[in-house]
């Protein structure tokens, strides 16, 4: 039986299958899916040994989950929160939020869906002091999303890409 981590009403998030494969890789071909997050479609054996990762990595709550829309079983990306990491070390008490669907699912409040659960999750469940999130600049909606949730934009990190960081304190700790 499949273990799920987290369900919202139309989503349920579960570690990623080898039938994820497919879909999996096709959204990492996507230009339009891979413009704001890496700029350039990967190859197919470069997307495969990414889904080959994402398969090992699956050991921990903090982490990216396949995303399944619950209608009909359909894999259609991956969200959740991993480790903040910044050079070698592991920030203690904070988690970075991701959300990454196929474009066909645009459109319809899913990432939105996804990043609240996934806030909710990390403060609640994780228990997570501090959740970050980089985004590509002019990724409006992105962005938009992260603001929905009463992220704070904390600095603009300015060179041939441009990106944006945000934070969301934990409720209690906000000022």
């Amino acid at each position: 039986m499949t273990r799920v981590i987290l369900e919202t009403a139309r989503l349920l998030f579960r570690p990623h299958e080898l039938d994820d494969c497919e879909p999996y890789c096709a959204m990492e071909q996507d230009a339009e899916v891979r413009r704001f997050v890496g700029g350039a479609p990967r190859t197919r054996e470069a997307a495969e040994a990414r889904f080959r990762a994402a398969l090992a990595s699956q050991h921990d709550r903090l982490g990216m989950w396949a995303t399944v829309l619950k209608a009909d079983g359909r894999y259609i990306g991956r969200c959740g929160v991993y480790p903040h990491i910044q050079g070698d070390f592991v920030v203690p008490d904070e988690g970075v939020l991701a959300f990454y669907l196929a474009r066909q699912y645009w459109g319809r409040g899913l990432a939105s869906e996804a990043a609240s659960a996934f806030v909710e999750y990390g403060f609640e469940t994780l228990g997570l002091r501090r959740i970050v999130a980089t985004v590509q600049a002019e990724n409006w909606v992105s962005e938009r999303i992260l603001e929905k949730l009463k992220f704070d934009l904390v600095w603009r990190e300015e060179g041939a890409r441009t990106f944006d960081h945000y934070a969301l304190l934990r409720p209690e700790r906000r000022r």
